[in-house]
């Protein structure tokens, strides 16, 4: 039986793969999942991260993509930028 897809989760999907590059100045066009680094899986479409003090002022870039049972992985998600509180 196939699982049905919930809202912001694609039919058969089950962890989220989330990834991250934390810099010290915001890049222009950071596009290329190869610079940056695993960080968690989630079975939640929505994340939030935990970051130490001295990472405060920093931009945090992520990019997510969903994997189904079979360890299938989906598409990239656009990237989103934040900027870590101090």
């Amino acid at each position: 039986m196939r699982r049905a897809a919930r809202p912001g989760r694609p039919a058969g999907a089950i962890w989220h793969e989330v990834w991250l590059a934390l810099t010290a100045i915001p890049p222009p066009a950071l596009t290329d999942p190869a610079a940056l680094s695993f960080l968690t899986m989630t079975t939640h479409p929505r994340f939030r991260g935990k970051f130490k003090g001295g990472e405060g002022g920093k931009t945090a870039v992520y990019m997510a993509r969903w994997v189904n049972t079979r360890g299938e992985k989906g598409p990239w998600s656009d990237v989103t930028t934040a900027t870590v509180a101090a």
